[in-house]
């Protein structure tokens, strides 16, 4: 029988599909409208810094009232927070993908109920074969392997690059403002490496699931990502991770990549899809990553050499 999960209120903040928050991924908000604010002491103060991204579709009419909320959502850590002189400056990382099951409150911000969206290897689901269990180790130290040769690649590119970056991938403005993007040519810059590595870091690290708000607890107080002694993911568990902090957008990337990516990412947010249907995902994102870095890596050396 399946495991039922504890409904759990968290705050949330909505944003359009585009900008999904995926778990592993990082996000800075730029808080400074009062009722975000209201919604940042409420986090930092009873949930220890845990807050939900809820995304929406357009509406079928572009009639902003009926925007359609996903039920798929993502359970944020909040890492950071910088106080400014007006607002501030949030640094968040996702952590999970849990379900929307109701709007609790809309005042001053909105306050949803969620539940944990099981994963395989959790109580109640679907429990795989050793054959299954062999495909999906394969298929992951393929990704593992992939993951260190567009690093070692990147890190080629970037010899000779300085290590400010520019741009800042699906962040978020949320109080008034606009998001700031540079078009950099879909050169590698180091930001969106360093996103990279903090994913694959992120993989190893303790879960942090909804179920674990039991009590009003600070920020301070919470501690989400202490590792207990003998801590360790088993296969499935490190396989489902790996299959969402893969999924991060590509220093090579063009604006056609990059829509592809977020439409990569709609689909492992989607409940309608597994984890082997997810590792897919992420080697045929990866092998089109490689493949614009081996070129780009080859352009460069020949340039040097002429």
């Amino acid at each position: 029988m399946a495991k039922e999960f504890a409904k759990t209120e968290v705050p949330a903040l909505l944003f359009p599909q585009r900008e999904t928050l995926l778990p592993g991924s990082k996000m800075t908000l730029h808080l400074y409208e009062a009722r975000f604010l209201a919604l940042l002491e409420k986090a930092m103060g009873d949930t220890g810094g845990l807050i939900a991204q809820l995304t929406f579709l357009p509406s079928e009419g572009g009639d902003e009232e009926g925007l359609r909320v996903n039920a798929s959502a993502t359970l944020a850590r909040i890492e950071a927070v910088h106080r400014q002189e007006v607002g501030a400056r949030v640094e968040v990382v996702g952590e999970a993908r849990i379900k929307l099951e109701d709007i609790a409150g809309r005042e001053p911000y909105i306050t949803g109920v969620f539940t944990h969206i099981p994963q395989m290897g959790d109580v109640g689901t679907y429990v795989p074969s050793e054959d299954e269990l062999a495909q999906v180790k394969e298929v992951t130290d393929y990704i593992e392997n992939s993951v260190k040769d567009i690093l070692a690649l990147s890190d080629k590119m970037l010899a000779d690059k300085p290590s400010d970056g520019a741009r800042e991938s699906l962040s978020g403005v949320v109080g008034g403002g606009e998001d700031e993007e540079e078009d950099d040519g879909g050169m590698w810059t180091h930001k969106e490496v360093g996103n990279l590595r903090s994913a694959m870091e992120w993989v190893e690290a303790p879960p942090v699931t909804v179920e674990r708000i039991e009590n009003p607890v600070s920020m301070d107080d919470a501690n989400w990502t202490e590792f207990p002694d003998g801590f360790q993911h088993n296969g499935l568990t490190r396989a489902e991770r790996l299959s969402f902090a893969v999924l991060q957008i590509a220093p090579a990337s063009t604006a056609s990549d990059l829509q592809k990516l977020i439409a990569c990412r709609a689909v492992a947010m989607s409940t309608d899809h597994g984890l082997m249907d997810r590792l897919r995902l992420c080697v045929s994102v990866l092998d089109n990553q490689l493949s614009t870095l081996r070129a780009k890596v080859a352009l460069k050396n020949l340039s040097s050499n002429m």
